[in-house]
């Protein structure tokens, strides 16, 4: 189908016109960027460039005038297009594609369950149980042919057995197992678990050695003790303390009262141990 039937002719005339005013504009700019701007001629300078930006923006004006005149018919054509043309080729793309992904995927997944299938099965004959076909990370395409995505299956298998006959190896092996079959990688694996090792023996040398340092400090010490000679005891005199007399004076009066309450005074003299006549 041929795409002549489209023809456009308007724009190039617009683009002669523009050509020919060119050497105008640039005759027009030279002249103005020749002044040479001073304290006595910043004035003109200025009125050029007033000059130039007003002429620049009366061509602007005019530039968005036939940007509107080319643009309306062309928004015009634009959405008959689009009805008659490309609508329609993008509807039987869409259309197209879906059918053909549909037929790819059915491809695709047929493909992935006949390597899974093997996949499995070579594992079992290795005696692994801790990986799955997702850990592999074979990628199942249309142009990968089966017997290379089984030889992606196998090698990735025996890489595992390879990293469990070097951990069978190891001192540390049960404890590297553990931190293998999180990452599938043999080397953190190894360097991890024996690098805790080396930590934890370390650790223990250095609590041990404290200890002893400790016990000997004390040993030293109990040493040092028992070999000072024994204190004398000291002998202390009872003090013998004498009561201290205190002066007595003598206080001469009358009382003139009843004669219950001569008795209460009477009383009171007698029980507080005091001598009178």
């Amino acid at each position: 189908m041929s795409t002549e039937i489209i023809a456009v002719k308007q724009l190039p005339v617009i683009v002669e016109q523009l050509a020919q005013v060119k050497e105008q504009v640039i005759q027009r700019v030279a002249t103005a960027t020749s002044l040479v701007c001073t304290e006595e001629t910043v004035k003109e300078v200025k009125k050029a460039r007033a000059e130039l930006n007003a002429e620049l923006k009366a061509w602007e004006e005019k530039r968005k005038e036939v940007k509107n005149a080319v643009m309306t018919p062309y928004e015009k054509f634009e959405a008959v297009y689009k009805d008659c043309v490309s609508d329609t080729y993008k509807t039987a793309d869409k259309e197209l594609k879906q059918k053909i992904d549909s037929v790819e995927q059915e491809l695709k997944d047929k493909k992935a369950s006949a390597v899974k299938e093997y996949f499995n099965e070579y594992l079992e004959s290795m005696n692994i149980d801790f990986v799955t076909f997702e850990q592999a990370g074979i990628n199942i395409t249309l142009s990968a042919t089966m017997k290379n995505l089984k030889e992606q299956a196998k090698a990735f298998i025996d890489k595992i057995g390879d990293d469990l006959a070097l951990i069978d190896t190891q001192e540390h092996k049960a404890e590297i197992l553990v931190e293998y079959k999180k990452t599938l990688n043999v080397s953190a694996a190894i360097t991890g678990v024996n690098a805790r090792f080396k930590a934890i023996e370390e650790e223990k040398k250095r609590i041990e050695e404290a200890e002893e340092r400790k016990a000997a400090e004390e040993q030293h010490i109990a040493e040092i003790t028992s070999a000072l000679p024994e204190p004398e005891p000291k002998i202390t005199q009872p003090v013998e303390v004498k009561p201290v007399e205190e002066k007595k004076y003598t206080l001469r009066f009358t009382v003139t009262a009843t004669k219950d309450k001569l008795r209460e005074l009477k009383t009171f003299l007698d029980n507080g141990g005091y001598k009178y006549e």
